[in-house]
């Protein structure tokens, strides 16, 4: 178990650091898992029928997301949603029901979450990359 902990933690840290070590490299999406720290936030968006072109009559699409405090990058995946981006500041979380209840106290908090990248596909993605969150890893102070 603390070695699959310690491969982990260094897969992580291989994917949150570039070559030198201070240069932020570009992150994989999933099936590599990753960790995040960030801003726990509740946002809104708009969503059917007219996703914010009229907000009187269109859904309240509300979530949680982690804003990040400097923008990431992802390298091509292997579907045809998982394309290279840059400067994502914001990533949408995917939580069951479970997973609101555990992380709801912590918003406005800074949070480490793991778990996997995906690109956007529907119009209920409201950032360019989501993290399908597998365990928050801890709150930070």
């Amino acid at each position: 178990m603390k070695t699959s902990l310690l491969i982990s933690a260094a897969f992580v840290a291989a994917n949150t650091l570039g070559a030198q070590g201070n240069t932020p490299a570009c992150l994989q999406y999933e099936p590599d898992t990753v960790q995040l720290s960030g801003t726990l936030a509740r946002h809104m968006y708009y969503g059917a029928p007219g996703f914010g072109e009229d907000p009187a009559h269109d859904q309240k699409e509300v979530g949680f997301y982690l804003d990040l405090p400097r923008p990431v990058c992802m390298v091509a995946g292997a579907n045809d949603v998982d394309v290279p981006k840059s400067g994502i500041r914001r990533v949408q979380l995917i939580l069951d029901e479970q997973g609101y209840a555990r992380l709801r106290p912590f918003v406005g908090k800074r949070v480490a979450l793991r778990g996997t990248l995906l690109g956007a596909f529907t119009g209920h993605h409201h950032t360019p990359v989501l993290l399908r969150v597998l365990t928050p890893a801890h709150v930070e102070q």
